[in-house]
């Protein structure tokens, strides 16, 4: 993976007030994402730069960035992997075109003069990139269609920014650090800030499967709509008619042939190994196709009720795997002011740290990593999948009839979460999840929050106001067809918004912050198509979520092997917290400055005069 950051005049005549220097220095916020080259471009008339930081995976001496075409038109930066880049060159040579070098970048930049925007219809990868079009001053976004690679942009005082991260957009002093209100009250909660609101007053970002073309044309009061060019097909394909060992034949082709397009790589390759399911699988095929045994990484966390880590030592004595293995304390803690700074929004999942941990580990042997992450979602790995799936027969009593039976037993609940429990029975299946999953209740985070912040979100028409799902949750789900399952509902809604909002989020940050490359095999597009159309009674059966993964595990491990509950990556985070003394804990949840938003009083008492750790 690499970072990128554009800077355009949205004025043509109008020079960047920027020197040399100070692009580098813009451009250098993203060294960690690329420290083994760094790249400028700029526009003889001084009013489009495109700067660039590399971390060299494919090509390593060719495919420099930024990366400009032969007839000097187009200029590209990108970040991330085009795994189907050989097949896309061999199409493009037949269509005449030429190449120069061995490099991915080549490849797309190519297929944008080819096809133009239509190209992201082509590429399988983890990919973000920008295309500057000399001729007429456009500015061609791309995220990839799952949302493992982040893009920020906006436009400020006349100057159109573009970036990998937020930090290298409001590193530059012309662009003001004014909050968005909107955004912390959607970040406690979902426990992060969802696109396309940024934390950040007037930067988006951009959306997975999104592109955007922008015309920098001497004004632009607003931003257009991004156009979505690809979404999960759920409910679009026909479902899958095979089963058994056809069915698992089906995906084991799929996830086999993932996994191979995303070994290519110039440089050394290994995997994260937990000892879950996903995980475990992504090694076993990685070990089939390597020639030499594979390099693997787990971590273990001090105090947690659960360690997977025997699971993982017994996947590398099976495949032979050269493993590695670090245990995560409560002195972890003082990472996260550094990590902070890293996810630059407000991000609240804890298994940040570890994967921070694990990453630094693995970039001391590696520089690119194979993850099992994204198998609960396409694949309906989470129990409250089968909850949905067991309680489907509920959402067939009327609603009314619902909410009248559990009023009685709502009013004699003797607190906030046992009265929680009776609502959702009044809810449809998909605001009952999204109850569920909700990061901080309502009644606690309006306590906390400050007159100001109160005023400020009771403003704002498009406010969420705590019952069932957001409106941001049911823009997402209003792009199914009619008539989709429950499961693949909640699939969709996973995949599109906890899944590339926060998952990827917290994946992609903490290992660029090792400058390590981290890629999805089980996100691959054909892969995620395929499990799309798998049937919602395969997906949940024998009373169990994720059957096929499971089968397919064992059939490699034994049953033995996958008859355990789903655990998760859980950090115990409440104990190490409690191992702090009090003005620690302070000073690092209510520093100076946090006023504006929050009640200190109030905050303190929900997060500090509460023994039993309920809230």
């Amino acid at each position: 993976m690499c970072g990128f950051l554009v800077l355009a005049s949205v004025e043509p005549d109008r020079p960047l007030p920027h020197s040399d220097a100070d692009l580098d220095e813009l451009r250098d916020t993203l060294r960690h994402r690329g420290p083994d080259a760094a790249g400028r471009w700029m526009e003889a008339s001084r009013t489009a730069a495109l700067l660039h930081r590399r971390l060299k995976v494919i090509d390593l001496q060719g495919g420099h960035q930024p990366m400009i075409c032969p007839e000097g038109r187009f200029c590209l930066v990108h970040n991330g992997e085009v795994y189907n880049y050989r097949e896309l060159r061999a199409d493009l040579e037949d269509r005449g075109h030429l190449f120069r070098t061995q490099s991915d970048t080549e490849v797309l930049l190519t297929a944008y003069r080819a096809w133009g925007p239509e190209c992201v219809r082509k590429l399988n990868g983890i990919f973000a990139f920008a295309v500057w079009d000399r001729e007429e001053r456009t500015l061609f976004l791309a995220r990839d269609p799952l949302g493992v690679e982040p893009l920020y942009y906006g436009v400020w005082n006349g100057i159109l920014y573009a970036a990998s991260e937020a930090k290298a957009i409001v590193a530059d002093a012309r662009v003001p650090r004014a909050v968005n209100p909107r955004a912390i009250d959607l970040y406690f909660h979902l426990g992060y800030v969802p696109e396309p609101q940024a934390i950040w007053a007037g930067m988006r970002k951009m959306g997975p499967g999104c592109r955007l073309t922008l015309k920098l044309s001497g004004s632009m009061d607003a931003l257009p709509a991004t156009e979505r060019y690809w979404t999960v097909p759920f409910g679009q394909a026909r479902p899958l008619e095979a089963s058994g060992s056809e069915l698992l034949d089906a995906v084991d082709s799929a996830l086999r042939r993932a996994v191979r397009r995303q070994t290519v790589s110039d440089v050394p390759l290994g995997a994260f190994l937990s000892g879950g399911i996903d995980s475990s699988l992504v090694v076993s095929y990685l070990a089939e196709l390597s020639d030499a045994p594979v390099q693997t990484f787990s971590v273990s966390l001090e105090g947690a009720p659960y360690d997977e880590a025997p699971y993982a030592q017994q996947i590398s004595r099976e495949y032979g795997t050269r493993h590695h293995r670090v245990v995560v304390t409560p002195d972890a803690l003082d990472l996260l002011p550094e990590l902070a700074h890293f996810y630059d929004e407000p991000f609240a999942d804890p298994a940040a740290l570890p994967t921070a941990v694990l990453s630094a580990l693995a970039r001391e042997h590696v520089t690119v990593v194979l993850s099992g992450d994204g198998g609960d979602e396409t694949y309906a790995g989470y129990p409250r999948y089968l909850r949905a799936y067991q309680s489907r027969l509920l959402d067939r009593v009327p609603q009314g009839l619902r909410r009248a039976a559990a009023s009685p037993f709502t009013r004699i609940a003797s607190s906030y979460m046992r009265r929680g429990a009776f609502d959702v029975l009044g809810l449809d299946a998909t605001d009952r999840y999204a109850v569920r999953t909700v990061a901080v209740p309502r009644v606690h985070r309006w306590r906390a929050y400050s007159d100001q912040l109160r005023e400020k979100i009771a403003a704002d028409p498009a406010g969420w106001n705590g019952n069932g799902a957001s409106p941001w949750q049911r823009s997402v789900l209003d792009e199914l067809p009619p008539g989709t399952n429950v499961i693949s509902r909640l699939q969709f809604l996973d995949i599109r918004t906890y899944l590339s909002e926060q998952l990827m989020v917290k994946l992609n940050r903490a290992s660029m912050r090792s400058s390590l490359e981290a890629r999805v095999p089980l996100l691959d597009l054909d892969a995620v198509a395929l499990a799309a159309r798998i049937p919602a009674p395969v997906h949940i059966r024998d009373g169990r979520p994720k059957y096929v993964l499971r089968r397919l595990l064992a059939q490699r491990m034994g049953k033995d092997f996958v008859r355990r509950r789903k655990q998760g990556f859980r950090v115990p985070a409440r104990s190490w917290l409690e191992s702090r003394d009090r003005a620690w804990l302070e000073r690092l949840l209510l520093p100076t400055g946090i006023d504006e938003w929050l009640d200190r009083d109030r905050t303190r008492s929900l997060l500090l005069d509460d023994p039993k750790g309920r809230r």
